[in-house]
């Protein structure tokens, strides 16, 4: 219920259209339920058009019943029988089309409020990401969150749609066409509210039943996603590994198991229809059956009416199977409901709300006994760091693959929060900064160049929100970057657009528009996370000749495994299991006889 409950948070800004639908439905139900008496009044008029009006001589006839009858007469009027079957059409013409619109304007209003309900689940979602700490990414798979986002959000508006359009007209009409059926004869009706539950029950049941299958096969086609997603993001690497077959495999035994969950979730949703339809058609026997020997027999009900009673049974037995449809239809969004607010429930990265607006300092970067670890209770990736960075120094930061030196590059901008000691700017802890300022100081190249489906142009101006860049500013950076010459010699220079994740290009290039990117930001600190590593020599050598000029009033931050990346550092830190176990420069490091003269002899001599 809790999740039902979230759902329907988000219709509150629209409770002044729901009003109004909900006012459309009441009139519709109303006229729905008139237009039903004027059937029963048109059948029984076919049936015996030399019916007697007067009707003392039945049992127990209801006064409100009576008085209906006098009203529908009076609206026929007293001419002959042909004059009074004109006056019912048109009545009945009248009263549907009436019916009609009303149930137009309350679907066009609810249909408004259910899309943009949804439209705002999934913004709440996407903006929610943002805000999510990486932490959160790392632990998470990328097909499972589009498919939370997309697929669950959509069931949820199924969901939403149904519930809020037939949970104002179907109880509206049960209660309505009860009451008539009560008024005509609460014999029958008892009968019938003693067997109508049963159909409750059984969907009820079903219902729990296909939400747990529900919850079930989302978690499982997600897992389709995610291996479809990884699949066409690594298609180089299994061709080259001649692995097609074996992700063919993968693939289709968990779409084998998606298709098991979905078969049993929809042999669950198909049984409820047929099961409804003879619950329904055994209440029609059993009541044809009282009912005539009420009207034959003992002569207690009035054939008219029990020509109404008829009419009303079989019309409130769509409602109640359409509401057990509704219950089927909860049971499913609150499945994927669990799921999307398994993503909005998680809390966002805490930010200080005193935090101030830096967008330079003056003195140094400084980590004071930092230690870091992914997730609680796991083994720390980093542990009791301490370093000081200058304003305006070059820091190379190297060690073995899985030393923490990406990660420990990863704190200053707070991609990851620490789990004790501090990281400062000056004297103010990047805690107390706000972090829209603190990452706009940054600028970070990583081994893993990200580019969006967009012009080259656009990829180099990325997060220009406040800046506008002139053509001048854009080609000086790629000029640094050394990405001018091969833009020119696209297609379109710097209006061709490079495909999904820069595929066009190729990784060389790739990284220096990464590279012209972070120059054209022009931040006071620099972060190249092995920035340099798919370049060739010659185009290394020019990108590092480029970063050298960007030094001045700079600081600089470079994980590299290459020595001529490195050799000029003001400092270099050599992390060892995540701490740092020796530092000083090149020609000091190598005096010392330790582990980074074996790096350097083993490793980086060699690049």
């Amino acid at each position: 219920m809790k999740y039902f409950i979230k759902i329907f948070s988000f219709a509150k800004p629209y409770k002044l259209r729901i009003f109004f639908s909900l006012i459309c439905s009441l009139l519709f139900v109303i006229l729905n339920n008139a237009s039903l008496w004027m059937i029963g009044t048109l059948l029984s008029t076919i049936l015996n058009p030399n019916k007697i009006n007067n009707t003392n001589n039945i049992i127990n006839q209801n006064s409100a019943i009576l008085q209906l009858d006098k009203i529908t007469q009076q609206l026929l009027g007293s001419g002959d029988s042909i004059e009074q079957l004109k006056i019912l059409c048109i009545t009945m013409l009248v009263i549907f089309l009436l019916k009609n619109i009303f149930f137009y304007l309350s679907n066009v209003n609810m249909h408004y409020v259910n899309n943009r309900m949804i439209m705002d689940i999934r913004n709440k979602i996407f903006t929610h990401i943002q805000k999510l700490p990486m932490s959160f990414f790392h632990n998470n798979k990328v097909g499972e969150i589009s498919y939370i986002a997309v697929s669950d959000a959509a069931r949820m508006r199924t969901a939403v749609s149904v519930v809020l359009n037939k949970l104002t007209k179907e109880p509206l009409n049960i209660l309505m066409m009860g009451t008539i059926l009560i008024l005509i004869n609460p014999k029958l009706t008892l009968i019938s509210l003693i067997i109508i539950p049963l159909v409750g029950i059984v969907v009820i049941k079903i219902g729990q039943s296909i939400r747990r299958k529900t919850l079930r096969s989302s978690k499982q086609i997600a897992g389709v996603m995610s291996i479809l997603q990884e699949n066409i993001s690594g298609i180089e690497v299994v061709k080259s590994f001649v692995q097609e077959n074996s992700e063919m495999r993968k693939f289709k035994n968990e779409t084998l198991k998606y298709f098991k969950l979905m078969f049993r979730e929809n042999k669950l949703t198909s049984i409820t229809s047929p099961m409804n339809d003879m619950i329904g058609v055994s209440i029609a026997v059993i009541l044809l059956w009282v009912g005539g020997n009420e009207v034959f027999k003992y002569n207690t009900l009035d054939p008219d009416n029990f020509i109404k009673f008829i009419v009303f049974l079989f019309s409130v037995l769509r409602p109640i199977k359409s509401l057990a449809g509704v219950n089927l239809s909860i049971q499913t969004s609150i499945a994927s409901a669990e799921r999307v607010f398994s993503i909005i429930d998680v809390n966002p990265q805490i930010e200080n709300e005193k935090t101030k607006n830096i967008l330079d300092f003056n003195e140094k970067i400084k980590f004071e006994n930092v230690k870091f670890s992914y997730s609680d209770g796991d083994k720390p990736v980093l542990g009791n760091i301490n370093f000081s960075i200058p304003k305006g120094k070059k820091y190379a930061i190297v060690g073995e693959s899985g030393s923490g030196k990406s990660t420990l590059v990863n704190l200053l901008p707070r991609f990851y929060d620490i789990d004790s000691g501090d990281i400062l700017i000056d004297d103010n802890s990047i805690y107390d900064i706000s972090m829209n300022s603190l990452r706009k100081m940054i600028g970070i190249v990583s081994q893993d160049t990200f580019l969006f489906n967009n012009s080259i142009k656009n990829n180099i101006c990325y997060g220009d929100n406040d800046e506008n860049y002139s053509m001048e500013e854009i080609i000086n950076a790629t000029k640094l970057a050394n990405a001018h010459d091969f833009i020119i010699n696209t297609e379109f220079g710097y209006d061709t657009i490079i495909g999904e994740r820069g595929i066009k290009l190729s990784g060389g290039q790739k990284q220096r528009l990464s590279i012209a990117r972070a120059i054209l930001k022009n931040p006071p600190i620099l972060i190249f996370d092995e920035a340099t590593s798919s370049l060739d020599t010659k185009s290394e050598k020019i990108i590092q000749e480029a970063i050298d000029n960007l030094l001045a009033d700079r600081t600089v931050i470079i994980i590299a495994h290459r020595l001529s990346t490195i050799i000029n550092a003001d400092k270099i830190l050599l992390l060892d299991k995540g701490e740092i176990i020796e530092e000083g420069n090149h020609q000091k490091l190598l005096s010392m006889d330790g582990k980074y003269k074996d790096l350097h002899s083993t490793y980086l001599e060699k690049k």
